[in-house]
């Protein structure tokens, strides 16, 4: 067994650890966390982050070998964070596997899946809005080599809040070698938006960065999801997450009942709600008519405000909802 560690925060604690993997995937097939990936590796790479508050470990993401089961995956967190362990996007099914091993869970949001077997882009709105942005340039596959980050650097510092503070360890924002990058270039072959994939599971795609120019026009990002759900189709995956809504479900419920932990987080969604559009987020994914999956957060020990706090600086949620007050207040005296 390797277990190598480095530190990328100088304020914490980074590790990645590696245990010893052909494209088969394991007999018993189920879904990883959001933006862990299945992928070449000969052995596991487990990202993580301390948690100086609660004590504990957030495992932001994982690069493991097609054939690795997931009851080792369980050992090897087990092993290597043995202080306890958060697991963020995890389904309701992989949720209840690591349950039984002790731990909690609590739901933190919605997935948007497309079966790509169906016809998301169907909608008559949908089509005129894709004739008209086919018009203004075209979607292209490009590799994620030293030249084409730099692009996607810059379109990220021209997208719609690309001044604010940028979300951390909840999609991969780095690791660009692992994922696959396709962009909307214009006529005048110009970055008008783009989109970075990953490969969460058997034929199961994933959505990390979603970028659009400020000044874009109407349904470029649409053509571009368009682009991008034909190509997966054709190549045999068989769905294509959007990534998760954060927050939607508690704010938009019929008397449902909530725990403790599930208030507090719903505290939290009604704070962050000018700072993280997460009802606009909502609505642009419900238009591809997907289906809506339960995402779970999972606890080795059990969840305290410490735990929360620490996830909110380590995500950078506090640091973004510093700033939009900051942007609020300060607007009537500019």
């Amino acid at each position: 067994m390797q277990h190598n560690t480095f530190i990328d925060d100088p304020d914490s604690m980074n590790g990645e650890h590696q245990e010893g993997g052909c494209r088969l995937y394991p007999a018993k097939h189920e879904l990883l966390p959001l933006s862990w990936i299945r992928t070449g590796v000969e052995s596991p790479v487990y990202r993580s982050i301390a948690l100086p508050l609660s004590g504990l470990t957030w495992v932001t993401f994982a690069d493991l070998p097609y054939t690795y089961p997931l009851d080792s995956i369980q050992r090897d967190l087990d092993t290597f964070f043995p202080e306890g362990y958060l697991l963020r996007g995890c389904s309701g099914s992989l949720g209840a596997m690591f349950l039984q091993q002790g731990g909690r869970m609590l739901k933190t949001g919605e997935e948007a899946v497309l079966h790509l077997q169906n016809g998301h882009f169907e909608k008559r709105s949908l089509r005129k809005l894709l004739q008209q942005a086919g018009k203004k340039g075209r979607v292209l596959e490009v590799p994620l080599d030293i030249p084409n980050r730099s692009r996607l650097d810059t379109l990220q510092k021209r997208a719609r809040h690309g001044n604010r503070p940028q979300l951390q360890n909840v999609f991969r924002a780095s690791s660009f070698e692992l994922c696959r990058c396709f962009v909307f270039l214009s006529t005048d072959a110009e970055w008008l938006a783009a989109v970075t994939v990953s490969e969460r599971g058997d034929h199961a795609a994933h959505t990390e960065l979603m970028l659009k120019q400020e000044n874009a026009p109407s349904g470029i990002m649409e053509m571009l999801l368009a682009g991008i759900f034909t190509t997966l189709r054709d190549e045999g995956y068989a769905e294509w997450s959007l990534g998760e809504v954060p927050f939607y479900h508690l704010v938009n419920t019929d008397g449902e009942q909530f725990s403790f932990e599930e208030h507090v987080v719903a505290l939290t969604a009604g704070l962050c709600r000018y700072a993280y559009d997460f009802k606009g987020l909502y609505s642009f994914k419900n238009k591809f008519g997907p289906e809506w999956r339960d995402v779970y957060l999972y606890s080795k020990s059990e969840f305290s405000l410490l735990t929360f706090a620490d996830l909110a600086v380590k995500s950078r949620y506090s640091e973004l909802l510093a700033h939009t007050m900051f942007d609020t207040f300060r607007k009537p005296f500019s």
